[in-house]
C-alpha cells in the first residue's frame, strides 16, 4: 500500500516536472537562435530570390483543349512568362505537346522554348523542335506552329526526317488532318528522299 502512494506521488511530479522541462527548452531555443540573414540564405539558396520577387512566372502551366475536328491537344511546359509588352500571349520553357486525332494518330513534340497564345497565332514551338509520329515518323526542325482551332501542324523551316522507308530532307512541312480523320504529312519545297527498303 504504501509503495502505490509512492508510485503514484512520482508519477504526480513527473507529470509537472517534465513539461516544464520542455518548456524551458524551447524558451532556451528561442532565446539564443541567431535571426537569418536574408544575403546569406540568398547566398546559400539554388535559386535566384530576388529575381524571383522581381519577375511574373508561372510554374509548369498547362494547356489543354479539343479542335474543330475532333483531335485533342495538350501542351506541358515548365515555365511561362507573360509578354513583357503587355500582349496575350505567353513565353514557355521546355514544351511537351501531344495531338490525338479522332483515329488515334497521335503526334508528340518536344521544344526547348516556346510561345503560348492559344486565342491568337496558336502555339509557337522553338529553338530545337522534335516530332514523333505514331505511324513512325521522326523530325527535327527550328520551328513548329500548331494551330488550336483545327489539326494543323506547320514548320516552316528545314526538316529533317526518319520515317518506315528512309530519311526525308524538305524546305518545310505541314501536317493536317483530312475529312476521314487521318493525318496528312506534306514536305514541300527541295525534297530529297533516300529510300531504304524494308528487309
Amino acid at each position: 500500500m504504501r509503495y502505490d502512494n509512492s508510485h503514484s506521488m512520482i508519477v504526480a511530479w513527473v507529470k509537472i516536472a517534465l513539461p516544464l522541462a520542455a518548456l524551458a527548452l524551447l524558451s532556451t531555443l528561442f532565446m539564443f537562435s541567431d535571426k537569418v540573414d536574408p544575403q546569406l540564405a540568398q547566398f546559400y539558396a539554388k535559386v535566384d530570390v530576388a529575381e524571383l520577387a522581381r519577375e511574373q512566372r508561372m510554374t509548369s502551366p498547362t494547356y489543354a483543349g479539343m479542335t474543330e475536328d475532333g483531335s485533342a491537344l495538350t501542351v506541358r511546359a515548365s515555365a511561362a512568362r507573360p509578354d513583357p509588352n503587355g500582349g496575350a500571349g505567353a513565353s514557355a520553357e521546355r514544351l511537351v505537346a501531344k495531338i490525338e486525332t479522332r483515329d488515334g494518330m497521335v503526334t508528340d513534340l518536344t521544344a526547348a522554348a516556346g510561345l503560348l497564345d492559344p486565342g491568337n497565332e496558336g502555339i509557337r514551338l522553338s529553338d530545337g523542335v522534335t516530332v514523333q509520329t505514331s505511324t513512325g515518323y521522326r523530325m527535327a526542325t527550328p520551328v513548329v506552329q500548331i494551330a488550336t482551332d483545327r489539326s494543323r501542324l506547320e514548320a516552316p523551316q528545314p526538316v529533317m526526317a526518319d520515317g518506315p522507308f528512309g530519311t526525308i530532307n524538305a524546305d518545310s512541312m505541314l501536317m493536317t488532318t483530312n475529312a476521314a480523320g487521318s493525318q496528312d504529312l506534306i514536305f514541300n519545297g527541295h525534297v530529297k528522299l533516300i529510300y531504304q527498303p524494308q528487309e
